[in-house]
């Protein structure tokens, strides 16, 4: 049965052209990917998945297509952890090969990209509790926001039809990340003082996520641009995307004057703890107007911020 596949491989390695050692390179590639997952002597007991992936925004509309998603990775663990990174067949279709006998974990993350993150280099065997990324600090010191990450975690129980040979998997990736905007009014009201320049600095949010979208206990610190509006007495720091907060935490943003820290932002008027929502974008509008601090909040489905006008 495996046979001739073998003999395939043979025939097509010499018709390849030796150059830069590709061709030898080829063929042990070729019959490592063949074995993974699968003793070659048993092909029985194999199975080829093919995944199909893509991604939608919380009203459920799928935006695999719009631009939304630049780059897909695919991570395989089974029941002792991280086995491999799982190929490309297109933009949106993966494939690997698997033992009938095995349980695994598939782990896709869209928009997975170096520039704000560090990316997990996973050594076989390592666990989904202890794969993380974590974020970049600034030159200043602060942590990077994120990008627009997209996650989807999906386990594969083992194949107990001994007859099947392949099968198709999908896996739905939604946003995992979170939006933040704060706007900061009247300050120098409350403050007293109109020198020096209004910075935030957004605690409470873990620094890394493991590959089960589990924030870390320890703490990130972001810092966004934060600028005049105009010339008026008020400072923005326009939508930043951030890790979500876990249940059990709230975030606190410490509003800074330069150097000084002038007030610690903890809940709203009504008493509401900030929070973080995944997939959710949090505009906090803190009003020290009439030297009485308004909080207000207003979390809105992804993408329908930019349309908010809030009252002052």
């Amino acid at each position: 049965m495996y046979f001739p596949i073998f003999t395939y491989l043979l025939i097509r390695v010499k018709h390849l052209h030796f150059r830069s050692g590709f061709a030898i390179f080829f063929f042990p590639a070729c019959i490592f990917l063949l074995l993974q997952g699968c003793v070659f002597e048993q092909m029985d007991d194999c199975v080829q998945y093919g995944l199909t992936i893509s991604a939608v925004d919380p009203q459920g509309n799928d935006v695999t297509a719009n631009g939304t998603i630049s780059t897909v990775d695919i991570y395989l663990f089974d029941e002792n952890g991280f086995v491999r990174t799982v190929p490309r067949d297109s933009s949106t279709d993966f494939s690997f090969g698997g033992s009938k006998n095995s349980k695994y974990t598939l782990v896709a993350w869209g928009n997975l990209k170096g520039d704000s993150l560090k990316l997990p280099q996973l050594t076989v065997g390592t666990s989904l509790e202890d794969a993380r990324i974590e974020l970049l600090e600034s030159a200043l010191g602060g942590d990077l926001p994120v990008t627009d990450l997209f996650y989807s975690r999906r386990e594969l129980s083992a194949a107990t039809t001994k007859s099947m040979q392949s099968d198709t998997v999908r896996l739905v990736m939604e946003r995992l990340v979170a939006g933040l905007s704060v706007d900061v009014s009247h300050a120098a009201e409350y403050f007293g003082g109109t020198e020096g320049k209004m910075h935030i600095v957004v605690r409470s949010i873990g620094s890394s996520l493991n590959f089960l979208a589990e924030p870390s206990e320890s703490e990130a610190g972001y810092a966004p641009p934060m600028n005049r509006v105009t010339d008026k007495d008020e400072w923005l720091a326009p939508l930043f995307r951030v890790f979500p907060t876990n249940a059990d935490k709230q975030v606190y943003i410490d509003l800074y004057r330069d150097d000084t820290l002038l007030f610690t932002i903890t809940t709203d008027d009504a008493g509401n703890v900030l929070r973080a929502l995944p997939g959710k974008e949090t505009y906090v509008t803190v009003d020290f107007r009439y030297s009485r601090l308004h909080v207000s909040v207003s979390v809105v489905p992804w993408g329908e911020g930019s349309s908010q006008n809030v009252e002052l």
